[in-house]
This record gives C-alpha cells, structure tokens and sequence, in this order.
C-alpha cells in the first residue's frame, strides 16, 4: 500500500509538471509543454533568456505558478535629458514618472515629459520601443497678476506666450501683457495681464460693440463715445469696473411734473323725517363730492415710465355731507292673505331659514327658547339685536302663517333673518326671501332704523 501512494503521488506530481506554460516575452505570448519544475527552467525550456535588469514575474527559482503563466520585460536603453545632458541606463520599466525616479528626477506641477519628441502623461506606461529618449523640463513659476487677482503657474514651455496658451490664457487682441509674449522661460517670472474686455453697450434699442482695457465702466463709456447727461444712469455704475458678463446698460432718464385730480368722498348721515312712513328714505341735504389736487414726479427710463411720487396735495373743493331722512309715521294697512285679512304697520323683506327641535345643527334635540317657550310652528327667532327690539311682535309670513317672536336665531351680518319654528313632525325646509309683515298693534315708538 505505501509503494502504491508513493506511486500515485509521483504521478500527480509528473502531471502537475506537464502543464503547459505560456511565456508572455516583452507582450509576445509563447506556449512551451515539457517537465520542468522552477520558473528558471521554463524559460530555458522557451529559449528565453532574462538578465539582471530584465523584469520577471517570479524568482527563477520559484516553482512555475499553478496557472501556467509567466511574463519577461526585458531591459531596453533608455536616454533621458534634462538640462542639457542625457543620462542613459538599461531597465524595464515603461513608466516615465519610475524611470525618472529612477536617476532621483522627482516630478512637480508644471513639469514636462517628451519621448521622441512627443509630450505624454508621465503615469502612464510607454509603448515598447527598442530605444527610448525621453526629455525632462522643469516648470517655471510665474506669479500671474490679472484683474486684481493673483494666481501662480508653472510651466515648462519655452515662452510665456506658450505658457500661457497652454494654460488657456491665451492672449486676445488688445489686451496688455507684461513682459512681453516672446520672453524666454529660464527663470521665476512676474506677469501682469490687462485684458482687453469684449463690451457690449446697449442704450435702448441700440447697441455698441467694442473693446476696452478700462479700469471702470465710464472710462468705457467715454472710449466708446457715450456720454451720460443729467439722470442718466449705467448698470453698472460708472465707477464700478466692467462686468464679467461685458454687458454695460446705458438708461436715458427724464423727470416730468403732473398734477392730477380726484374726488373726495362725502359722508352720509341720518334723520328722523315724521312726513315719511316707515322704512321710507329721503333725501333731505344732497351730498357733493369734493376735488383733491396732487402734484406728482413721474421718472421715464428709456421712454417708459417706472415710478410716479406724490410730492404735495392738497383738497380744492371740499365735500358736502348729505343727510338721508328716514321715517318715523306709523301707517297701518291692510292685505289679503290664504289666513284672512291682516293689519300690518311695517313689511321687511328678510331671508328665511327654518329649525325644528332636532334640526339645529346642535347634535341634540331641544324645544327650549330664548323666551321659554316650547319650539314649534308658530315660533319665529331673530338675531340677538332684532329679538331685544322686536320680542313678542306678531308677524304673518306668507307661506308659513302668523307667528311671534320668541327666540334667538343665527344668522349673517348686514343680512336680514328670519328662522321660523316647527315641530320635527311638521318640518318644512326654508332658504328664500320673503316679506315679512309686522301686525298691529304697533307699539308706540317702533324703531325707526332696523340694524
């Protein structure tokens, strides 16, 4: 038995040595099939032969990896030149920023890496190339000063106007920049950068379209040859420096005096007139208006007015009060009705709601009255004003028959109301205008004025 798992053991092993190997040379795959145990042997199996700057992907004398894949980079001469001077070296690295590192050349903002002439991205590997010439630039600083602000660029371009069209601060005509666009980079530079602004100048309808390095908005203006006159005004204002948006409004203004009339109302007021019947009108003093008179600034922008300001008024005419009379005559009279013939001393056209004891919007049932009285047909409410002046009147309101006043109702405010009583069995649902009629006796002295 052990000579047979000992057996078993080598064949694995033997098996697990045949696999086959894929060598990937310099990006080139290769399959090789043999008995080999270490890395080392693959490759010799492969014909493929590593020195000391070559890039493996294991020891040599590692075990060839379970997934049968190896990689070989070999070393490839590389020159880079910085300063003047090249430095060149064999190596497998494809990464500028590593090969840089490499002879202790450490990257910074703004520094440039060629290779053969063209810029790449330093962290990203180069295509495999027999040789390799890599050139190295430092930046330069230089402190930009431009609209009052000032920002710091490095760059490895050869001029300024380079440095600054490669950070997008391309020049455009007009515009003053110190010194000047063809000055070498071999050193620290001071820049100070006027642009010349694109403006827009719009006045009304018309606009201007011009270019200005101007400090402020009315040294703009007055370059462009527009001048402001009185109220005139510009957005922005002049002293202010021009806009970011190049937009400059001019706005024409003019003022004007006006003076403009109105009525001044007049007041009302009652009094008994005993010639009248009642809830009869007259009109004993008629009422005239007055006339108020106002002074008033109007401003135009552009032609189209935007304020008017009262400055002073004063009242020209003053206004007459009128005096209304109303009646006090108590006149009795007579009507025909479905219920006999009544005497009435006042007719009052008022809205009409019903109620019964369960239909008051309480929640409950209840025949109580404001004057104690049992709720049902024959009970009519008034508001809380109305039932003080009028409780115990007789009424006869056409469709629902004779009735007193004998509790307090709801109602609406500048409405006249009325709620006529029933009994649950009898209810009957009222929302309509009808007359009420007020039945005689009279009492002495009725009230004039209803509320």
């Amino acid at each position: 038995m052990p000579a047979a798992l000992a057996l078993l053991g080598l064949l694995l092993a033997g098996l697990y040595f045949l696999q086959p190997v894929t060598v990937v040379v310099d990006g080139r795959p290769a399959p090789v099939r043999g008995i080999f145990f270490t890395v080392g042997g693959a490759l010799r199996q492969a014909g493929v032969a590593a020195g000391g700057q070559d890039r493996l992907s294991a020891s040599p004398a590692a075990l060839v990896p379970a997934g049968g894949l190896l990689f070989v980079e070999h070393a490839r001469p590389v020159s880079i030149w910085t300063d003047g001077l090249p430095l060149t070296f064999e190596t497998a690295e494809r990464i500028p920023a590593n090969l840089l590192a490499s002879v202790n050349l450490r990257l910074y903002p703004g520094d440039e890496v060629l290779v053969n002439g063209a810029p790449v991205d330093p962290l990203q590997p180069l295509p495999r190339a027999s040789r390799l010439y890599l050139q190295f630039r430092r930046a330069e600083a230089l402190r930009i000063r431009e609209g009052g602000n000032t920002r710091m660029l490095y760059s490895a371009a050869q001029t300024l106007g380079q440095a600054l069209w490669k950070a997008g601060l391309q020049p455009k005509p007009g515009d003053r920049i110190s010194p000047g666009l063809d000055t070498p980079l071999d050193g620290p530079l001071e820049v100070t950068i006027a642009r010349a602004r694109g403006l827009v100048i719009r006045l009304g309808e018309r606009q201007i379209i011009t270019h200005s390095t101007a400090s402020s908005v009315g040294a703009a203006l007055a370059e462009a040859g527009v001048s402001l006159q009185g109220l005139d005004y510009a957005t922005p204002p002049e002293d202010a420096p021009l806009p970011e948006n190049g937009e400059i409004r001019v706005t024409r203004v003019r003022e004007e005096l006006i003076f403009q009339q109105t009525t001044v109302p007049y007041r009302s007021s009652y009094a008994p007139d005993p010639n009248l019947e009642l809830d009869a009108r007259s009109v004993l003093t008629p009422g005239k208006y007055g006339v108020k008179v106002s002074r008033q600034r109007v401003r135009y922008e552009d032609g189209q007015e935007v304020s008017r300001q009262t400055e002073a008024e004063w009242v020209a005419t003053q206004p007459q009060d009128q005096v209304l009379g109303y009646g006090t005559q108590v006149v009795v009279k007579t009507l025909d009705t479905p219920d006999g013939t009544i005497e009435y001393y006042r007719a009052v056209p008022m809205y009409a709601t019903s109620y019964s004891p369960c239909q008051q919007g309480l929640g409950r049932c209840s025949r109580s009255t404001s004057s104690g009285a049992l709720l049902q047909k024959g009970i009519a409410a008034f508001t809380l004003q109305w039932y003080r002046m009028f409780k115990g009147a007789r009424l006869y309101i056409p469709g629902y028959g004779f009735a007193t006043v004998a509790d307090v109702g709801g109602g609406i405010p500048g409405t006249y109301w009325i709620d006529l009583g029933y009994s649950d069995e009898d209810y009957v649902s009222w929302a309509q205008t009808v007359t009420v009629y007020f039945l005689t006796p009279a009492p002495a002295n009725p009230p004039a004025l209803l509320p």
